[in-house]
């Protein structure tokens, strides 16, 4: 954007006042409220600072046109003074930037600057925003490639129809499941990524997508990913929207107006100012058959896709045999889950259930008839021997194959596979096209 926007003419009066506040009593009153309320603001360090320093605006100062910040740390190297300084700060919902020149020391770990002459919006996304509270605990899953590349996890930051932040956790490359240290030059802006998932919106299907990543920083808490969404269907989209309606009903884009601090009575200088009611919010819709006609379509389409390769007519019946093949993957490992997944989707398998839990495995078990079973080593602190004997006990066929993936070496898998009880044994990372694939093809009779 600033690139494409550099040789455009410099705007008018009118649009210089709708892009900005220039107000010098709005200023003061702002920097009045972000006083009163203890927002945290970030200041951006010396130039070759990665991480910009935290603070809290302390004495605004009219008669002086100056304000200070108590900062939360000492800086790597003070401003020289009447060096220009970036101030990122939230208010109302919204994230706001103003340049200050910086004046010099005040008490300890404050420092002194003049007033700002303008304050900017400072949102790095176009579309509306919603922070993630703390206790929320929402997962996203990211796979830069299928078979190759870098699978990411890690917990959501803010969300918003166009894309997402989110706090990096882990890091595996793909083939060989091998972790990977958390770095922020581990993918490149631009880079695309072959699926996005958020697997546990509250009360919500799963969300999966393409996407591109848009930036990866170090934070105070650890590497910021930064990624846009591509390839939204209708479905995921509605999705989306029901989240983002129920934790935001709608916020204008704007510069809100602020009243100054003399002119608060007592009682509204004790605490923040309430927010206005902000009315009804759009009721959660009825889960009906209409909401599964985008997957229909799609799957519609690719069905049809199917029919145009060019493959011969014993490839064409075991690829539509092996899209019925009714798989469960019972694995606790999000990530590791989905890395698998994603191979037997690409090798063309198509009805594949998931499940981290015995009680999940055994909710699949009630209502599909399974053609297939992968149980990981152990399943928090059930083996997978354990798992396969519930399943059994509670009505899985003994015709139904059993794969065991194998971390480390434990005995009684091996006498299990003699003993009939289960049908393969895979080490761990799994080599799919060399050891699973045919296996897998040979068990499921294809």
């Amino acid at each position: 954007m600033a690139i494409r926007n550099f040789f455009k003419k410099t705007p008018d009066s009118e649009t210089d006042k709708r892009q900005c506040l220039r107000d010098p009593d709005q200023v003061l009153a702002w920097l009045e409220e972000l006083s009163r309320l203890g927002t945290v603001v970030e200041v951006e360090g010396a130039e070759g600072d990665l991480v910009p320093v935290a603070a809290k605006v302390r004495l605004v100062a009219e008669e002086t046109g100056s304000f200070s910040l108590a900062y939360k740390w000492k800086p790597a190297r003070e401003p020289a003074a009447g060096q220009r300084t970036h101030i990122t700060f939230p208010l109302d919902r919204q994230r706001f930037q103003a340049d200050a020149a910086y004046l010099g020391r005040g008490n300890y770990l404050e420092y002194r600057f003049s007033l700002p002459a303008a304050v900017f919006h400072a949102e790095r996304r176009d579309a509306t925003r919603v922070k993630m509270r703390p206790r929320d605990d929402l997962n996203i899953i990211v796979l830069e490639d299928l078979f190759e590349g870098l699978g990411l996890s890690g917990t959501l930051i803010d969300l918003s129809m166009g894309g997402c932040c989110f706090l990096l956790q882990r890091a595996i490359r793909v083939r060989g499941e091998q972790r990977v240290p958390l770095a922020t030059d581990l993918l490149a802006p631009g880079a695309p990524l072959a699926l996005v998932r958020l697997p546990n919106l509250p009360h919500l299907p799963q969300v999966e997508c393409g996407g591109r990543i848009c930036s990866m920083r170090q934070g105070k808490d650890g590497v910021l990913v930064g990624l846009r969404f591509e390839g939204l269907g209708t479905f995921e989209e509605g999705i989306l929207g029901r989240f983002l309606s129920e934790r935001d009903p709608g916020i204008a884009f704007g510069f809100p107006h602020k009243r100054r601090q003399k002119d608060l009575r007592a009682e509204e200088l004790q605490g923040p100012q309430p927010p206005e009611d902000p009315g009804s919010i759009l009721p959660e819709p009825e889960p009906g058959p209409e909401e599964n006609l985008p997957d229909q379509a799609d799957a519609a389409a690719e069905f049809e896709a199917t029919f145009q390769e060019t493959l011969t007519d014993k490839d064409r019946l075991n690829r539509l045999r092996k899209r019925g093949k009714k798989l469960l993957l019972v694995m606790a490992d999000e990530l590791e889950r989905i890395s698998l997944m994603a191979m037997l989707h690409q090798d063309g398998y198509r009805s594949m259930f998931e499940a981290k839990s015995l009680i999940q495995a055994l909710e699949h078990h009630r209502r599909l008839a399974l053609d297939l079973l992968v149980v990981d080593q152990a399943i928090g602190h059930m083996g997978a021997l354990s798992l396969v004997e519930v399943l059994r006990e509670q009505g899985l066929p003994k015709s139904v194959p059993v794969v065991v993936l194998q971390k480390s070496i434990d005995f009684r898998l091996t006498l299990a596979v003699k003993a009939g009880k289960l049908n393969l044994l895979v080490e761990r990372p799994v080599d799919f096209p060399g050891v699973l694939k045919q296996a897998m093809e040979t068990m499921l009779g294809l």
